[in-house]
């Protein structure tokens, strides 16, 4: 049997789940086993979205930050959705959206960068 539970609660779907995916501007930009995605993430945006929780940080110490902030969906940018937000953009990433690359056993990314940042 199958469920699909969605939340912006990263804890949670860490607890209940066996596989995430990670959705930004309404398109899934990275999925696989909830260890990998949490352990080693290879999109920018679950990078971001893992760096800026309070779990596991010292106590009074300072949360990133994702910056800007979500495109308006009626207005897409060109490219890559995140580009604008991301702190690896290249004007590659402006040029094109970016396919689903399909690594490390079945993890999927949309990135031109996968593999290029040490992931």
């Amino acid at each position: 049997m199958g469920i699909i539970f969605v939340t912006h609660d990263i804890g949670v779907a860490a607890e209940i789940s066996d596989h995430v995916a990670v959705m930004y501007a309404g398109r899934i930009v990275e999925s696989g086993r909830v260890r990998d995605v949490l352990r080693h993430p290879l999109h920018p945006y679950a990078e971001g979205m893992l760096s800026s929780t309070v779990s596991q940080q010292p106590r009074g110490s300072r949360i990133e930050t994702i910056p800007g902030s979500p495109p308006d969906l009626r207005r897409l940018p060109r490219g890559c959705s995140f580009a604008p937000r991301c702190r690896y953009t290249t004007e590659a990433c402006i040029a094109t959206v970016p396919e689903a690359q399909i690594v490390d056993g079945g993890r999927m990314a949309r990135c031109i960068h996968v593999g290029m940042r040490g992931n």
